[in-house]
């Protein structure tokens, strides 16, 4: 009897998701290299990179999920204000996971998680040149580091 399943489990996504959202890093570490391809996997690949201070390979995870998801559309003008509102109202967001199994229009949602952790590391590493864009982008929906 295997006690945490199988290596190679189709849930590896949803176990990596579970890890970080239960602050257990050294699980997430374990984990982080047999989830799949996708961008909140990735993101949440570099969530656990970002938490252990390596800074640049967070980076690199980070981009692979911003290309995945390449340019999501907007939020609806309708709803923009109260998405902004719950944006500001959520402490340390930008540490929480992303779920795998979110649906595709959480997509521009995940395209601004993976840029704040971006530019998080980015000023982790001291780019800030190349992390200005990236606030620009993040200062449309008031999010300020």
């Amino acid at each position: 009897m295997e006690l945490y399943g199988n290596k190679t489990s189709a849930n590896a996504d949803m176990r990596l998701y579970r890890a970080l959202s239960a602050g257990d890093l050294p699980a997430a570490w374990l984990i982080k290299n047999i989830s799949k391809e996708n961008p909140a996997s990735l993101f949440n690949r570099g969530l656990c990179l970002f938490g252990l201070g390596e800074w640049e390979k967070s980076l690199a995870e980070l981009k692979r999920a911003e290309q995945l998801l390449g340019s999501p559309s907007e939020i609806d003008i309708s709803e923009r204000t109260f998405f902004i509102k719950a944006l500001s109202e959520s402490e340390r967001l930008y540490l929480l996971p992303l779920d795998p199994e979110s649906s595709a229009d959480c997509a521009r949602y995940a395209l601004i998680r993976v840029r704040w952790l971006e530019a998080l590391c980015l000023d982790n590493l001291g780019r800030n040149a190349e992390a200005a864009a990236i606030k620009r982008f993040l200062s449309q929906y008031k999010i300020e580091l």
